[in-house]
């Protein structure tokens, strides 16, 4: 009966973590799948929202759930400035030039965060109350954020399956040309598709910074994580980014329990290159 209680609850620990992963790996895969941008920045967007909330609550005691409505707006304008000063300039070159733009913002911003944050670990109090079902304890700050999530993700699965812009979201992504002598205005679906991701992303960051400490260091094992992710749900599936982060957040709470969390990120990425050899294209992925 022990063993049972400890397996149920790595089981819901995992899908909570799971539910937060799979929106922060949404920012990533919209910008792939809309302009094939490789943004190796990813990660360090995701730790620049989880200080958002940190320094909120530390500055001014405002909830994390108040510094997602702020994180919405900051991260539109950073997505605008990135797509105008940067991604304008790459979008239809090669991936290369891409990931080499991104590269360097990620250093950018790794350095400036070193720079004036220090390499200190950071991190929120809990704040909200666990909830015990039966044996089984769900921690208020998980619970929290993985149903901001989940509300997050279906808004964007939303957004993208029955509204205009969802709809000349998939045309860019479908055929550009064509959807250009329809009348859709590519250059304004890269740039709100970029400010899209990129508040995603920041919102994640909040929502991590709700169940785990960070440092700045951190954005790289993020970025690894999320593009693991989309791997595993096929490139350009947001669905299946979020079964994969599920995947990934249950893979990583059974490792921690049963083996070492030190381990997690190796059996997660040996899992990512079984997915290569034997179903390149995404576990969930459909073929065309």
């Amino acid at each position: 009966m022990v063993v049972d209680i400890v397996f149920l609850q790595t089981l819901v620990n995992g899908l909570l973590q799971g539910s937060i992963y799979g929106l922060v790996a949404l920012g990533l895969t919209l910008i792939w799948g809309v302009m094939r941008v490789i943004n190796l920045a990813h990660g360090e967007f995701i730790i620049l929202g989880a200080y958002t909330a940190f320094w909120m609550f530390t500055l001014y005691s405002l909830q994390p759930l108040i510094s997602l409505l702020i994180g919405i707006p900051l991260g539109f304008l950073i997505g605008i400035v990135i797509y105008v000063g940067l991604v304008k300039r790459v979008v239809n070159g090669p991936e290369l030039s891409s990931l080499l733009v991104f590269f360097g913002l990620s250093m950018i911003l790794q350095n400036l965060m070193l720079t004036y944050w220090t390499a200190d670990v950071r991190g929120l109090p809990i704040l909200y109350a666990s909830i015990n079902i039966g044996s089984i304890t769900i921690v208020g700050d998980r619970l929290i954020a993985s149903v901001i999530a989940i509300i997050l993700s279906t808004f964007l699965l939303i957004l993208l399956k029955y509204t205009y812009f969802g709809r000349s979201i998939r045309a860019v992504v479908q055929d550009t040309d064509a959807a250009m002598l329809m009348g859709v205005n590519v250059n304004y679906i890269y740039a709100m598709s970029m400010s899209i991701g990129i508040i995603l992303t920041f919102l994640g960051g909040i929502l991590i910074a709700l169940t785990t400490p960070f440092t700045p260091y951190q954005g790289g094992i993020y970025t690894l994580y999320s593009f693991l992710i989309v791997v595993l749900g096929g490139l350009g599936n947001p669905l299946g980014s979020l079964f994969g982060g599920l995947l990934i957040g249950i893979i990583e709470s059974y490792t921690a329990t049963y083996w070492s969390s030190g381990i997690s990120p190796a059996v997660a990425f040996l899992l990512l290159l079984l997915v290569l050899i034997i179903k390149p294209e995404g576990i969930f992925s459909r073929r065309r």
